[in-house]
C-alpha cells in the first residue's frame, strides 16, 4: 500500500467520509490530509503509527512504507523496500510457525 491507499483504507475502516474528520482522527490538519492525498508528501512516523493502529497492521510495515515513499534516492527507497520485504517474510513465518524467528 502507499499513502493514498492507506488513507482510503482508514476512511473505509472507520466509516469516515470527510477529510476534516480524517484529519482529526489522524491528528493532523485538513491541509496536511490534502497534501497526503495529492501524493506530494507521506506520513510522519507518528501518523504511520496511528494508521497502523487503526488498520490493525504492524507499525513497522507502515513506517517502512512511508520511509520508502519519502526516500530521496533509489538506493534509499530500495533499502526501505528491503526492510518491508524482510519484515513481512519474518512476520509471515512467525504467524505460520515455520522458518527462523526474527531476532
Amino acid at each position: 500500500m502507499n499513502t493514498i491507499e492507506y488513507l482510503k483504507a482508514v476512511k473505509a475502516a472507520t466509516g469516515i467520509t470527510s477529510d476534516y474528520a480524517l484529519a482529526a482522527r489522524l491528528g493532523v490538519t485538513r491541509s496536511a490530509v490534502s497534501r497526503l492525498q495529492q501524493g506530494g508528501v507521506t506520513f510522519s512516523d507518528d501518523v504511520a503509527l496511528t494508521v497502523a493502529e487503526i488498520l490493525k497492521l504492524h507499525p513497522l510495515s507502515v513506517i517502512a512504507q512511508a520511509n520508502a515513499e519519502r526516500a530521496k534516492t533509489p538506493e534509499q527507497r530500495e533499502r526501505w523496500s528491503g526492510v518491508m520485504e524482510k519484515f513481512s517474510e519474518s512476520f509471515r513465518n512467525l504467524l505460520l510457525g515455520c522458518g527462523p524467528r526474527p531476532a
